[in-house]
């Protein structure tokens, strides 16, 4: 069945799998396992072999072929029991393989640890914090003990960073001192990750480690990641390497916390702005950028010309909000302020919200989205509340003091049918959300998740920048136009009802009480699950419902419910009730069916749309309209048409694929058609 190596080296298989549906649950390289991998060869070259894994069936094939000594996983929220259905069958096959875990998807607190053990006993040993030096160690331990767990376990020695059971007692190692980032070399460099440069996966690389900031929400919050470690040396030499070889996306996607936070991360700017010269590489950058310096964030952003969005990670703008979550010492007046001056240094912009923190309500929830929207954020992220281990909030005495109650979820695209050695199997995964807590009852929850739909729908993309931009001229508030559209859900006709009614069942219909009872009903409609191109992620779903099926009746409503309101502000005047009828119409033939490549149209306008549109929409009727109507040609550009053909590659057109692009890439203003005179 097996290979044969004449080797004595242990050969060692790391896997970072992602589940694979009809889109990819995670769709970029395997870094942090490569970084283990690296660190590993570089300390033990003549001990060691190691294979690296992201699909499934490399995975499986691999294992058919060639017995592995050891076996580690990832365990992330989107692919641990993925890992751990393989473990029950390589442990049923090869019971004697040691089978290792690591990740932040595990437990803080004592309470959480023990559950862990007792549901996932056939795990060995867990890497608890930064894994490389930690398994390095594990390893030679394995080593001296001839790969015998048994022998570890009877000895109860503890290891560095490092958990295992026994006796339903948990043994746990004492904290490592972190690493120098400098001190693990790059993996790219080493060619451990050539076999991932293909047409779905993205780079990922990290400049940074750690965090400054003790948010008890986020999984590097603990006091432990509270060192940031740099690295600068061999990162032109590693981008270098991934542009010269990408074939795939045009993304790079880089880890850091706080991108931009930091002295050093305008030289490294600067490195990925010569890659853009010489590579034309990377089109888009996916970081989270730093949470103070938003000075130094938006001149990066301004360099990297439209590849990089400046983040101001808001999650509230309640105080007490705050204060609650250890968020106190984040700027909300300069994180504000922040998202108008980067639109001003033509710097694409986004923030983030969560719903469900403690002490939030509907009404502190409203009024954190209206101080985003009113501080031009071009994208608002906005999550929902997720139990994540390792975080103070997910403790039980959190959970008891704030009075969380939550519920389970099948998470979106991360599900999947598999096999190895003839043993086929159902893998889901899934993530506990809050829907209630003592300041925000459930009705309370779902409306604030209509909303978040709603400015989603609206707002999210400058999708409607013509009526953004006309409410900003007009000394109007975009938002409350938001919220009116809102208010008035139910009374926009049955398709509209229907999109909402789709986006509420998913907020409780989709729900379960517990993992166990999530995992049986998921597993007896696999294949529903795997078939529906709708997905199941409610937020992804309505965007695509939205503006892909929906847009044509939405575009009328919204540019309707404009006119109704300046009716009852006595402010519609004949010559704008004009301009916002062919703006209407305008808007039509820019968005419809907006990824079919060849759509022309040729229309005949009052008002000079091409000087609009290169104005961003930010003149006044008056000052652009023609002296005879004038025939427009409306079409894409060359570039739009590679733009979208790359999407099409990446994501297909399928419902659940187009609605992950519409949330993942905020500028989809941009694959608008353009207006020139015919």
């Amino acid at each position: 069945m097996w290979g044969l190596s004449m080797s004595n080296k242990k050969l060692v298989y790391l896997a970072d799998l992602t589940h694979r549906g009809l889109v990819l649950s995670s769709n970029v390289f395997p870094l942090s396992i490569g970084l283990i991998a690296a660190y590993l060869i570089n300390k033990r070259p003549d001990d060691f072999e190691v294979e690296l894994f992201k699909y499934p069936e490399d995975f499986s094939s691999a294992i058919e072929k060639r017995k592995p000594d050891i076996v580690a996983f990832a365990n992330y929220s989107w692919n641990f029991h993925l890992g751990y259905q393989y473990t029950k069958i390589i442990k049923k096959l090869y019971p004697e393989i040691p089978v290792i875990f690591g990740g932040p998807n595990y437990g803080l607190e004592n309470e959480e640890i023990n559950d862990f053990w007792k549901k996932y006993s056939l795990i060995d040993f867990y890497i608890a914090r930064e894994g490389e030096e930690a398994f390095l160690q594990l390893l030679d331990i394995l080593l001296l003990n001839n790969l015998s767990v048994d022998a570890i376990k009877l000895s109860k020695e503890q290891i560095p960073n490092c958990h295992y059971s026994v006796d339903d007692r948990v043994i746990v190692g004492s904290n490592l001192p972190r690493l120098a980032i400098e001190d693990i070399p790059s993996p790219y460099m080493m060619g451990l990750m050539d076999k991932f440069f293909d047409e779905n996966l993205g780079p990922m690389i990290h400049t940074t480690r750690g965090c400054p900031f003790s948010c008890s929400f986020c999984t590097e919050g603990a006091a432990y990641y509270n060192l940031v470690e740099q690295r600068t040396e061999t990162l032109k030499e590693e981008l270098d390497y991934i542009a010269k070889r990408i074939c795939g996306p045009s993304d790079l996607y880089i880890s850091d916390a706080n991108f931009g936070m930091f002295k050093q991360d305008i030289q490294k700017a600067e490195i990925l702005v010569n890659l853009q010269k010489e590579y034309d590489y990377p089109k888009y950058v996916h970081v989270s950028t730093g949470k103070n310096q938003k000075d130094r964030v938006i001149n990066i952003a301004k360099m990297l010309d439209g590849a990089l969005n400046m983040a101001a990670s808001l999650q509230s703008t309640d105080p007490n909000v705050l204060a609650n979550v250890k968020r106190t010492n984040i700027s909300i007046e300069k994180l504000s302020s922040a998202g108008k001056l980067a639109n001003k240094a033509e710097a694409g912009t986004y923030s983030e919200i969560i719903l469900g923190l403690p002490g939030d309500s509907f009404d502190s929830h409203l009024n954190s989205l209206r101080d985003c929207v009113n501080a031009n954020f071009d994208n608002i992220r906005m999550y929902q509340l997720i139990m994540l281990h390792q975080t103070e909030l997910n403790t039980p005495s959190s959970r008891r003091k704030y009075v969380i109650k939550s519920k389970h979820r099948i998470m979106p695209r991360s599900f999947g049918r598999y096999s190895l050695a003839g043993n086929s199997f159902v893998a889901v995964e899934s993530e506990e959300i809050l829907y209630e807590h003592n300041t925000l009852p459930f009705d309370d929850y779902v409306k604030a998740r209509e909303l978040d739909f709603t400015v989603e729908l609206l707002h999210n993309g400058r999708v409607y920048e013509e009526l953004q931009s006309f409410c900003e001229t007009s000394k109007l508030s975009w938002f409350d136009f938001i919220l009116r559209f809102y208010k008035n859900r139910r009374n926009h006709g049955n398709d509209i009802c229907r999109m909402y009614d789709d986006f509420r069942e998913g907020l409780t219909d989709r729900l379960w009480n517990s993992r166990d009872d999530l995992e049986i009903a998921a597993t007896k409609n696999i294949g529903h699950l795997i078939a529906d191109e709708k997905g199941t992620n409610e937020m992804s779903m309505g965007k695509a419902t939205g503006f892909m099926v929906l847009f044509d009746q939405i575009n009328s409503i919204l540019f309707s419910e404009m006119k109704s309101w300046l009716k009852e502000l006595n402010i519609l005047d004949p010559e704008t009730e004009k301009y916002l009828d062919e703006t209407c119409r305008f808007s039509h033939l820019r968005k419809i069916n907006v990824m079919g490549n060849e759509d022309i149209f040729i229309e005949s306008f009052n008002f000079d749309f091409k000087a609009l549109e290169e104005s961003g929409f930010k003149l006044i009727a008056k000052e652009i309209k023609l002296k005879s109507p004038t025939k427009f040609k409306i079409t894409h550009s060359s570039q739009q048409h590679k733009k979208i053909d790359g999407y099409i590659k990446e994501f297909g057109k399928i419902h659940d694929g187009l609605g992950k692009m519409l949330m993942r890439y905020p500028h989809v203003h941009r694959i608008f058609r353009h207006a020139q005179p015919a």
